[in-house]
C-alpha cells in the first residue's frame, strides 16, 4: 500500500511526499527492508559565503537548522554546493551535527563530490548545518536541495524463516556492514577491503555501509551509526548482475570515512577469505541485518543477528540452505562454519514454517570471478606490477606504493596512514618523511609501509601540502599552499620555521631536486598548474613555466636527484606527468589506473651519490670545487651558505674546508 504523508515545516509550508515503504512480499523475492522514508524538498541556499582576513583564522560562516518533525534519522542532499579553497589545505568545509546526540560528520569540497552532495544518516529531526572557511579563501555556495527523512519501520514478519521459531542470535562481526538499500555487506580479501552484496540491493554513490549499528528503538525504528562508522560507496567501483537466484551478486568499494580519513578495512581490520560452496551437506552460518517482528524484541530489527543452519543443495551456482533470514539479509555471506570462509552469497527467501529453503548465489559464478579478477575505481587501485622508484602515498585507499615511469601504472606496496599530503626521500636513512593534514610528521620505510609518528609539527595551525629534504644539508623542508609559504622544519623538536614570505602562489607539491641543487615546487594557480624554483634561503620564487593547458590540480612533485627527472599526478585525468626541469612543461607518462584526489605526496627513491664537499655537482672532488665555492664565499651567494643556517660567515668556510679534506 502507498501512503502520502503531509508535512508541515517550520517556515510553515504544507509539503506533501510518498514514503518509500513497502508491503510484505510474497515467498521467493528477495530478502531486502529499505528504510522507510519521505523525500522533502527544500531549496535553500547561502551564496557568496567567505571572509577577507588571515588565513590562519577560521570562522562559522553560514549556520542553519534543518529540521522535519519526528523523523528517525535525516540525511541532508546538497546537490549545487561549491566549497571554496583547496580540499587538500585551507578550503572551506561543512559541519552538520545531529542535535539528538551530538554525531558529527565534515565534508570538504572532495569529499561532498565523493557521495554526491549527499551526507550520512543523522539521527534525530533535527540536524544543524554549518559552513566553515578561513580569511581571504574563494568564496563557497551552500545549497541544501532537499531532505531524506526516515520514519519508523513496519517490520518484515517472518516469511523467509525456517521453521515455526526465529532463531538467530544477536552478533558484532565487524566484517559485515548495513547498507542503506536495505540490504547486508561485507568486506572481503581482495587487494583493497572491498565489499560482496547482492545485485538486487542496487548501490550508488550516494550508498552507505554502516559499522558498529546500534540497537533499534523499541518500537523498531532503525538507529543510524555513528558518523565516523558509515561509508560511502565510490561509485566507479561496483560491478553487478541481479539475474534472479543462482545468478544476482554485487562487488563495489567504498571511499575514505569523510570524517576521519579511515578506510572501512583500516578500522574494521577484518574480512572475509573467499571459498567455493560444497555439493554436499554443510553447516553454515548467515550473518546479517534481517528484520524482526514479535516475539522477538523489536530493539533486534535490522541489526546485526547471526543463525546456523545447513546447506540444502547446490545446482549451477544456485545455492539452497535452511538458515533463518528476513528482509534485509539481502547480501548477507553463507559462511562454511568449519572453515570460517565465505562461500556464497545470501539473495532470496523460501523458507516456511513448514518448509522449503532459502536461497543465494554460489562463490564459483563465473561472473563474479570476473569481476573480483578485474576491479573498478578504488578496488582496483594499485592493482599492476612495476619495479619503479617513483613513490606516492595516498590513493582513496590510502596506499604507499610506485607508479611506472613507463607506462604510470601504480603498483600498490601498503596501506598506511590517512590524509597523505607530503613524502621527501632521506637516502641516508633509506626512508621517507611524511606529513598528514593534522601535520603529524611520520618516518615511512619503503617496501613494507611501515610507519613511525615522530610527533606533530608546531610553528603554524595551516595544513602542509608537501615536504621536501635536502641531502647535502639534511634539511627538511615543507609548504603551506594556501598562503604559498615554505618553512624548515627541524625534524628533532618538529618546529617550523618561516623562510621569507607568504606568496600568492598556491603551493601543491614541493620536493629537492639534488641533480640540480634546487628546491622546485608546484602551484596550482588560477591559470593552471605551474613549475617553480624556490630559494631556500629567502623563500623567493620564479615560476619556470607551465605544466601546459587544462592541467590545473596536481597535489604532489617527485624529483629523482640521481638525474633530474621530474613527476606528478594529473588529478583531473589521474595520469602520471613527466615535467620538463626547464621550462616545467608536462607529457603524459600513462595512467595510473587509481584513484589519486585532494592528498597525496610523491618522492623519487633515488640512491644519488651526494657529496657536499662537491660544490659544482660535477660528480669529482678536486680543487675546482674549492675555488667555486671560494667565489661564491666572496660574492656572498647564497650558495656560500654551506650549513644552511641562513647566514654566510667564517663557519660556512669552515666546514666546507672539513667536509673537503675529508672527501667523498
Amino acid at each position: 500500500m502507498t501512503r502520502t504523508t503531509s508535512l508541515a515545516l517550520a517556515s510553515g509550508l504544507l509539503i506533501s511526499i510518498t514514503p518509500l515503504a513497502r508491503a510484505e512480499e510474497p515467498i521467493g523475492t528477495p530478502d531486502v527492508a529499505p528504510p522507510r522514508s519521505i523525500e522533502v524538498a527544500w531549496g535553500q541556499t547561502f551564496p557568496n559565503l567567505g571572509f577577507a582576513g588571515d588565513v590562519e583564522e577560521r570562522r562559522v560562516v553560514a549556520s542553519t537548522v534543518v529540521s522535519v518533525p519526528n523523523a528517525a534519522w535525516l540525511r541532508i542532499v546538497m546537490s549545487g554546493t561549491t566549497l571554496g579553497g583547496d580540499p587538500a589545505a585551507e578550503g572551506a568545509q561543512i559541519r552538520l551535527t545531529s542535535l539528538t546526540d551530538g554525531g558529527v560528520q565534515m565534508l570538504n569540497g572532495e569529499s561532498l563530490g565523493w557521495s554526491e552532495g549527499w551526507s550520512v544518516f543523522l539521527n534525530g529531526d533535527s540536524v544543524l548545518v554549518e559552513v566553515l572557511a578561513s580569511g581571504s579563501q574563494p568564496f563557497s555556495t551552500l545549497v541544501i536541495d532537499r531532505v531524506i527523512a526516515g520514519e519508523p519501520s513496519m517490520g518484515w514478519g517472518v516469511r523467509t524463516i525456517c521453521g515455526t521459531t526465529d532463531d538467530r542470535v544477536l552478533s558484532s562481526d565487524p566484517r559485515q556492514g548495513r547498507l542503506s538499500m536495505g540490504c547486508t555487506g561485507w568486506l572481503i580479501n581482495d587487494l583493497n577491503g572491498g565489499f560482496l552484496t547482492a545485485g538486487h540491493c542496487g548501490g550508488t554513490g550516494t550508498s552507505v555501509v554502516s559499522f558498529n549499528v546500534p540497537l533499534s528503538t523499541s518500537t523498531g525504528g532503525l538507529v543510524a551509526s555513528a558518523p565516523a562508522d558509515q561509508y560511502t560507496f565510490e561509485g566507479t567501483s561496483i560491478q553487478f548482475t541481479n539475474g534472479g537466484t543462482g545468478n544476482d551478486w554485487e562487488y563495489f568499494g567504498t571511499v575514505p570515512n569523510s570524517t576521519t580519513g579511515w578506510t572501512a578495512i583500516q578500522v574494521q581490520n577484518a574480512r572475509y577469505t573467499l571459498a567455493n560452496a560444497p555439493t554436499t551437506s554443510t553447516p553454515i552460518r548467515i550473518t546479517g541485518y534481517g528484520t524482526v517482528a514479535a516475539p522477538v524484541s523489536l530493539t533486534w530489527n535490522q541489526v546485526q543477528k547471526t543463525h546456523l543452519g545447513t546447506t540444502s543443495s547446490l545446482s549451477g551456482t544456485t545455492f539452497r540452505y535452511n538458515t533463518d533470514t528476513t528482509g534485509g539479509n539481502s547480501g548477507s555471506p553463507v559462511i562454511n562454519e568449519s572453515t570460517g570462509n565465505a562461500i556464497g552469497i545470501h539473495t532470496h527467501g523460501g523458507c516456511t514454517s513448514t518448509g522449503g529453503t532459502n536461497i543465494g548465489t554460489a562463490r564459483q559464478h563465473t561472473g563474479l570471478t570476473a569481476a573480483l579478477n578485474a576491479p573498478l575505481g578504488v578496488t582496483r587501485s594499485g592493482n599492476t606490477t612495476n619495479t619503479s622508484n617513483l613513490y606516492v602515498i595516498g590513493d582513496l585507499a590510502n596506499n604507499l606504493g610506485t607508479c611506472s615511469t613507463t607506462n604510470g601504472n601504480f603498483d600498490k606496496q601498503a596501506t598506511v596512514g590517512r590524509r597523505h599530503q607530503g613524502l621527501a626521500y632521506n637516502q641516508f636513512d633509506d626512508n621517507f618523511y611524511m606529513i598528514n593534514t593534522n601535520r603529524e610528521l611520520y618516518v615511512v620505510q619503503p617496501f613494507t609501509g611501515a610507519a613511525t609518528l615522530l610527533g606533530t609539527v608546531s610553528g603554524t595551525t595551516l595544513t602542509f601540502t608537501g615536504l621536501a629534504f635536502d641531502p647535502f644539508t639534511r634539511t627538511l623542508y615543507g609548504c603551506t599552499g594556501s598562503n604559498g609559504q615554505l618553512w624548515r622544519i627541524n625534524t628533532t623538536t618538529l618546529a617550523a620555521t618561516a623562510i621569507g614570505g607568504t606568496t600568492t602562489n598556491q603551493l601543491s607539491g614541493l620536493d629537492y631536486d639534488g641533480f640540480n641543487r634546487r628546491l622546485l615546487g608546484l602551484a596550482d594557480n588560477a591559470g593552471g598548474t605551474v613549475l617553480i624554483n624556490i630559494n631556500p634561503t629567502t623563500g623567493a620564487q620564479a615560476i619556470l613555466g607551465a605544466l601546459g593547458a587544462g592541467i590545473t590540480d596536481c597535489n604532489g612533485l617527485a624529483a629523482n636527484s640521481a638525474f633530474g627527472a621530474l613527476w606528478t599526478i594529473d588529478a583531473a585525468t589521474e595520469n602520471v606527468l613527466s615535467i620538463n626541469p626547464a621550462t616545467g612543461a608536462a607529457t603524459v607518462v600513462g595512467p595510473t589506473l587509481g584513484l589519486f584526489g585532494a592528498n597525496y605526496g610523491m618522492a623519487a627513491r633515488a640512491i644519488a651519490n651526494v657529496c657536499a664537499a662537491d660544490f659544482n655537482s660535477d660528480g669529482t672532488l678536486d680543487f675546482f670545487d674549492y675555488l667555486d665555492f671560494v667565489a661564491a664565499f666572496s660574492s656572498g651567494s647564497a650558495a656560500a651558505d654551506f650549513n644552511a643556517d641562513t647566514v654566510i660567515d667564517f663557519f660556512d668556510y669552515l666546514d666546507f674546508v672539513a667536509a673537503f679534506s675529508t672527501g667523498c
